[in-house]
């Protein structure tokens, strides 16, 4: 099943998301619970399937991150940067060694969150590793059809998160 989490702030909670033919079961909550579960079901396996996607693409715009199971989630849709509250400490990088074996690292500390990610990029692919700053964190891959294409997506992500606060330790 599919886990996301989003930790940001004071927030620190999952969202976990299991289709079954018709119907899927949500259960979200706060991280460290065993959360709250809700059954949806639909006319056929096509209508369930379209609002688990847009359900998926949804937490992923607002910054719910795969952390467990279940395949890559659907690209979000553009959105506008969320704003950031007035009294909110900048963010600050913690000291770390450079990251070895051409990984780039960025690391996000504000109030309760303290999270890392990294980028290596290699040819017509790059890994991204992600997670709690102390933690080896989670590994994704993505594979594309050419160099260029690769690193312009490589770019665009770096930017992604330098733009959300993180900075490069």
């Amino acid at each position: 099943m599919p886990r996301y989490e989003f930790v940001e702030g004071t927030s620190n909670k999952f969202w976990e998301i299991k289709l079954d033919g018709s119907s899927f079961t949500t259960t979200y909550g706060k991280i460290g619970t065993g959360g709250s579960q809700t059954l949806k079901e639909f006319d056929s396996d096509e209508k369930a399937k379209k609002e688990y996607d847009k359900l998926i693409a949804e937490k992923v715009k607002k910054g719910y991150l795969l952390v467990d199971g279940g395949g890559e989630a659907p690209a979000a849709p553009k959105a506008k940067a969320a704003p950031k509250e007035k009294a909110a400490p900048a963010p600050k990088a913690k000291a770390a060694a450079p990251a070895a074996g051409g990984w780039l690292r960025y690391e996000f500390v504000e109030g309760s969150s303290n999270k890392f990610w990294e980028i290596k990029l290699e040819g017509t692919s790059f890994q991204t590793k992600y997670g709690r700053i102390g933690t080896d964190g989670t590994i994704t891959q993505k594979d594309w059809d050419s160099e260029e294409k690769a690193k312009k997506e490589y770019d665009k992500l770096i930017a992604e998160k330098v733009k959300k606060g993180y900075l490069k330790v």
